[in-house]
C-alpha cells in the first residue's frame, strides 16, 4: 500500500465505489440505498425498500508510517457491525497475511460486500 497523507483519496474514490454498489445492489435485489451522514464514518450508505434497515458504512484505520485502510460493513438494526473486507486506497479488498503485510485479493470488494449483504438478508 502507498503512504498517504489525509483522507482526501478515500473519501473520492469512495463515491464511485458506492455507486458501483448502489448500482448492483439495485439490479440483483431491488435495494436502494441512500447516503446518509454518520459522524464515525467517511461515507455511510443506508438501505431503502427492505422490512430491515442497514448501512453500509467506510471506516478508516490509521496504519503505521502513515498508512490508511478502509474497513466496509454492514451495520445492522442492533448496532452489530458485520465486516465485509478491507480496502487499500484504490479500494482494492486486502486481507492481513501473516507477516503483517496486506496483499491484495481477487475478489473485487463491491462483490465481498454484496455477498456480505445477502447473507444478513437471508
Amino acid at each position: 500500500m502507498e503512504t498517504i497523507a489525509s483522507s482526501d483519496h478515500f473519501m473520492s474514490a469512495s463515491k464511485s465505489f458506492f455507486a458501483d454498489v448502489a448500482a448492483l445492489l439495485f439490479r440483483k435485489e431491488g435495494v436502494r440505498l441512500a447516503n446518509v451522514s454518520a459522524p464515525q464514518s467517511v461515507a455511510c450508505y443506508q438501505t431503502k425498500g427492505l422490512k430491515k434497515k442497514y448501512w453500509l458504512r467506510l471506516v478508516l484505520i490509521p496504519l503505521a508510517n502513515g498508512r490508511l485502510l478502509g474497513r466496509l460493513s454492514w451495520l445492522d438494526i442492533r448496532g452489530v457491525d458485520h465486516v465485509c473486507c478491507y480496502v487499500n486506497e484504490r479500494f482494492d479488498c486486502v486481507t492481513r497475511e501473516s507477516n503483517d503485510v496486506w496483499v491484495k485479493q481477487a475478489k473485487s470488494a463491491e462483490k465481498v460486500c454484496l455477498q456480505s449483504f445477502d447473507n444478513l438478508n437471508e
